[in-house]
């Protein structure tokens, strides 16, 4: 959830779209998930700001 909540944060802040989802990319990869590619964290973006920002 405070991933989801700081893609939020970084939309709203009105920061640029390929630097949100660099920001998304690493915080997003790790543990189970080692590496994520560009579009997959271009997808975890999209997915966030449809559904859990408001």
């Amino acid at each position: 959830m405070s991933r989801a909540r700081d893609v939020c944060s970084d939309i709203k802040y009105g920061e640029a779209d390929a630097m949100i989802q660099k920001k998304a990319k690493a915080r997003f990869e790790g543990g189970t998930v080692p590496s994520l590619t560009d579009d997959q964290a271009a997808n975890i973006v999209t997915a966030v700001k449809s559904s859990f920002c408001n």
